[in-house]
């Protein structure tokens, strides 16, 4: 199980088929200190389709835990925290599915080679035949016209060659979703996007830490280090000399 499985599934084993159900496996991933390097080197191999299913997953499960109450936005609790994180690295992943996607059709030189005044002339007639259904009264009519409108198609050529280059896009974005991720291919560009993903993916690591750590002290230590924090927090708000803001805060 590489790190990418272990840290996914301690949160997503609720939804779907899961990786490992192995808490000493989770908590040993939660506990190591690897870099962010090592994580998204621990991806080549899967799918960037794998990591899209895993941040529908994490959605998922952040949705159905938190609704639409403020804590689905507690960017301090670790499971929002990584739908956040996985939301991110999955644009990240997919962000060249933009050179894909074309968008020729929209393109001038596009519909003027297919003719696009006649498809804008189809689309007219299909429009006027909702807008007839809408305002015929009789029964019997709207039926028969909305039957009408219903089976109408635009075969125009702009519509044609338009729905063919989708058709070619579709297959050549399964085909980039569900390639396997090469060996430098996901690598630090320099990016804000980069840096954001990085940022969040220590952030969530100190927190499953403080967490794990949390689990082996009793209610009175836990009690003692609640008191200590509100102290802390208490003379640092009032000036108190000794009290400093954590620097990277």
């Amino acid at each position: 199980m590489d790190k990418f499985d272990k840290i996914a599934n301690s949160f997503l084993k609720e939804y779907g088929p899961v990786i490992s159900s192995s808490a000493e496996e989770i908590q040993a991933i939660v506990k190591s200190s690897g870099s962010f390097g090592d994580f998204m080197r621990s991806l080549q191999g899967k799918t960037i389709q794998d990591i899209l299913d895993a941040a529908s997953f994490a959605r998922l499960y952040s949705m159905n835990k938190h609704g639409m109450t403020g804590a689905a936005y507690d960017s301090k609790n670790p499971d929002v925290l990584l739908n956040k994180f996985l939301t991110n690295l999955s644009d990240f992943v997919n962000k060249d599915v933009s050179k894909i996607r074309s968008g020729a059709a929209e393109t001038d030189e596009f519909k003027k080679k297919y003719d696009y005044e006649s498809h804008l002339e189809r689309e007219k007639e299909r429009k006027d035949l909702f807008m007839q259904v809408m305002k015929e009264k009789d029964p019997e009519k709207k039926a028969k016209l909305r039957q009408k409108a219903h089976a109408f198609r635009n075969n125009s050529e702009y519509a044609d060659a338009r729905q063919k280059l989708y058709d070619k896009e579709d297959k050549l974005v399964d085909q980039f979703h569900n390639s396997k991720i090469q060996p430098g291919q996901f690598v630090n560009d320099g990016s804000d996007e980069y840096k954001e993903l990085e940022k969040m993916f220590n952030t969530l690591l100190s927190l499953r830490k403080i967490e794990d750590q949390e689990q082996f002290l009793t209610k009175d230590q836990q009690k003692a280090i609640t008191v200590a924090q509100t102290l802390a927090t208490n003379a640092a708000k009032s000036g108190v000399v000794g009290f400093r803001k954590d620097p990277q805060k």
